[in-house]
């Protein structure tokens, strides 16, 4: 069967959903080993093997649970034991103490855990937050809030403007730690100020869009009430108009009655 090929993504998202595709695709190529050679890794790369199944394990949970709040410095005792392992390759084969090359399976398996490692480890850094660990707390609840905000928004708003005062106290109240427009710990200037000021700013923007939201929500109630409220004048004057008119016309006929006498 011809290995599939997947289209280029259009966005990040597709990107992770085509690089786990690509992951399960090779996974299930090393499946298709021989079975008498499948899965068995001999003792003098079962070590380095081990390694890597951990380092591989451990890197996979950290880009589905704690890709938001890693930071570069966290990764780098991975990428170091990576290195070691790949430089260990004497012309692009591990070999074993007697200098006896490993089988080729052996190399692919090794070599793929190897990238594999590498392609999360690089996943991890473009999506980790450069953010101190002081102004993590802060930097979470932020990003809480702006999830809460969004779920707001994405169901149609508020009803009120009083439905955003905890949000606007909790936004208020961190805005408020900030000295000279930076958030400060211990007399320092921790790292990630930008963008712990970006999230707070977009917490602030969807939170502003809300309040105009559900202002002019309301409004437009006190205008319809406003208008039911309203008596009809059209058809009082059209009323006035008509008993004008049947005035008009019995004050006319008394008058033509009036002059038909006299002329008698």
């Amino acid at each position: 069967m011809d290995t599939p090929t997947f289209p280029p993504p259009k966005d990040a998202v597709e990107q992770e959903v085509l690089d786990r595709l690509v992951s399960i695709r090779d996974k299930l190529q090393l499946l298709k080993q021989d079975r008498k050679t499948r899965g068995v890794i001999s003792e003098p790369f079962k070590a380095t093997y081990d390694i890597l199944v951990r380092i591989r394990n451990d890197l996979e949970t950290l880009s589905i649970t704690s890709k938001w709040s890693l930071r570069e410095a966290d990764l780098y005792d991975f990428q170091r034991q990576l290195d070691k392992i790949d430089e260990s390759r004497v012309n692009g084969n591990w070999k074993d103490e007697d200098g006896k090359e490993a089988e080729l399976y052996i190399q692919r398996t090794l070599l793929y855990l190897v990238r594999r490692s590498y392609g999360y480890i690089y996943f991890l850094m473009i999506s980790s937050n450069p953010v101190s660990e002081a102004l993590q707390p802060t930097f979470n609840q932020l990003q809480t809030l702006k999830k809460c905000l969004i779920e707001v928004r994405n169901n149609g708003g508020v009803s009120t403007v009083r439905e955003l005062y905890p949000y606007s106290l909790k936004l208020n109240s961190i805005d408020n730690l900030r000295v000279d427009g930076k958030f400060m710990f211990n007399g320092d200037i921790p790292e990630g100020q930008g963008s712990v000021n970006e999230l707070l700013a977009e917490c602030f923007e969807i939170n502003y869009e809300l309040r105009v939201a559900a202002e002019a929500a309301a409004e437009a109630v006190d205008v319809d009430d406003d208008e039911d409220e309203t008596p009809v004048t059209g058809d009082v004057d059209a009323e006035a108009s008509t008993e004008a008119l049947a005035k008009a016309l019995e004050d006319s006929k008394l008058e033509n009655k009036s002059e038909g006498q006299v002329t008698a």
